[in-house]
């Protein structure tokens, strides 16, 4: 199993969580001069497919063998239907409880990983999990959240969003028993546009506006280049040495990216208890980062 040191695995992680916050408002900002957000998400994995690609293979990183394993197609699909689904859900339901039930999946990979790994958390890991969730509420629920029976369906679909990348994560890291970041980052981001291209095919039949204007196209090859793969082969590549829950728990770090830039850049407002729920999110990735010694471990096979 590919391994790395965890200091390094951690920093990694932070730098891929970082960048990745910064694809909530810049998705926000970009479809503003987008028909359609299904074709908008199709393109940017096509950017990002066709950079990664020629990176890795220029640098002999990657082998197509990768793609035999069913496994590597299992995460495209949960990646595909995480990203479809909150698109969708955005439309229906509030950003802030999208942040809430997607960013909470730092629990549903918390419980996975135990059935898959018998990953046990110590009591400090635990309070980080806590922390972290209940810091994710206060920044989500910054300008209030009441649940509307007109958003349900909306509510229901960005939460299941955030279970298909719980199970995203945990495939990820079962996988690297036999395959290091850079190839399976490779082949989840090839994958996922494959599965795309039937969504935003389904989407051109039905006459739906396909047109982008020029803003839009750069926003395109920022979040495929940055946001997809870049933030993908950091993130991979720190998995290498820690675990999904620490990994997803680090993860965190995007929502207070996002909710900075969204006040930076679309002016948006924050409150006192936003503030707080930023500074918990900070103090549960610090918890989980600092305590979880195992995670420098092989996982072993269940």
């Amino acid at each position: 199993m590919a391994s790395r040191d965890y200091k390094n695995a951690v920093i990694l992680t932070v730098f891929a969580s970082l960048v990745w916050g910064t694809s909530f408002p810049g998705a926000e900002w970009g479809l503003g001069f987008a028909g359609n957000d299904v074709f908008f998400l199709w393109l940017r994995f096509v950017v990002a497919t066709i950079i990664t690609l020629s990176i890795v293979l220029y640098f002999k990183k990657f082998s197509f063998s990768v793609m035999k394993e069913p496994a590597i197609w299992m995460i495209g699909g949960l990646n595909a239907a995480g990203f479809i689904l909150q698109y969708v859900g955005l439309t229906i339901t509030t950003a802030s409880k999208t942040a809430l039930l997607v960013d909470i999946n730092v629990v549903a990979v918390a419980i996975i990983s135990f059935f898959a790994f018998r990953e046990k958390l110590n009591k400090i890991q635990l309070s980080g999990i806590v922390i972290g969730s209940f810091g994710v509420v206060l920044v989500a629920t910054d300008k209030g959240l009441s649940f509307d029976v007109s958003e349900l369906s909306g509510d229901v679909m960005v939460y299941l969003a955030g279970w298909s990348w719980a199970f995203f994560i945990v495939l990820s890291k079962k996988m690297m028993k036999q395959y290091n970041g850079i190839q399976i980052s490779s082949g989840a981001i090839l994958s996922c546009m494959i599965f795309l291209a039937p969504a935003a095919g389904y989407v051109f039949l039905t006459g739906a506006d396909m047109t982008i204007e020029p803003l839009g196209w750069a926003m395109v090859l920022y979040l495929g280049l940055f946001c997809t793969s870049i933030a993908t082969l950091l993130w991979a590549l720190g998995l290498e040495g820690v675990s999904a829950t620490a990994s997803a728990t680090i993860m965190l770090v995007e929502v207070v990216t996002a909710l900075v830039l969204s006040i930076g850049l679309l002016h948006e407002t924050m409150q006192s208890w936003a503030i707080f729920g930023s500074l918990l999110v900070l103090a549960a990735i610090y918890l989980v980062a600092s305590s979880s010694k195992a995670d420098t471990e092989p996982v072993k096979p269940t």
